[in-house]
């Protein structure tokens, strides 16, 4: 008998819904038994952790089997959780070494390189990346840099733009420093625009 159905309707967006009572609120209530604050947590973070996982791997099943394993796992072991000030920062970074371990496992290697990766990053056009009077070629120039980007930077960017993450929480998701967080935006960003830039001045 299904205790919990992890599964969720419509279509698989870019953000997630914003938990109304907060963070600490909802994983406290997890923590202690709650079945609709862990249901809440699903339903709120499920559609970006999906799209998160698709820059790794391009197998939808895959991801979507990571994520179920990523949950039940939570809801087993959640009178042993700890605290966490993002719920969002939590759920990245345990999915990221899920994914991480599995495709270890898959490719028979002792370590995965995330440089390795091909990860998918589309630009979104509302980052401050794009000006209000950048042109469509301009856009696709930046969409074929980004591309080009070392993986790194790339899931950096990812995380900053789209998931709005702090450089702190994106430190703590790839395991990095802050500092290094800095340092990969810094470069992707100064990357980017050079790029724009010698392009408009053609």
């Amino acid at each position: 008998m299904k205790i919990l159905d992890l599964t969720v309707s419509g279509r698989h967006t870019e953000s997630g819904s914003v938990l109304p009572e907060g963070d600490a609120v909802y994983w406290e209530s997890l923590k202690a038994g709650s079945v609709s604050a862990f249901e809440a947590i699903f339903r709120a973070h499920y559609d970006f952790l999906y799209n998160y996982g698709l820059r790794f791997h391009d197998d939808e099943d895959e991801i979507k089997d990571c994520l179920q394993v990523l949950f039940l796992t939570i809801w087993e072991r959640r009178q042993n959780l700890g605290t966490t000030n993002s719920i969002r920062n939590y759920l990245l970074a345990s999915l990221r070494r899920l994914i991480l371990k599995r495709l270890k496992s898959q490719d028979g290697r002792q370590e995965i390189d995330p440089d390795s990766f091909h990860l998918q990053v589309e630009l979104p056009l509302e980052s401050t990346l794009i000006m209000d009077q950048s042109t469509a070629e301009d856009l696709a120039l930046l969409r074929r840099s980004m591309e080009k980007l070392p993986e790194r930077q790339k899931e950096a960017i990812y995380l900053k733009y789209y998931g709005d993450q702090s450089f702190a929480e994106i430190a703590g998701v790839m395991n990095i420093t802050t500092r290094a967080v800095y340092k990969l935006i810094y470069k992707a960003l100064d990357s980017l625009n050079a790029t724009l830039s010698q392009a408009r001045n053609k």
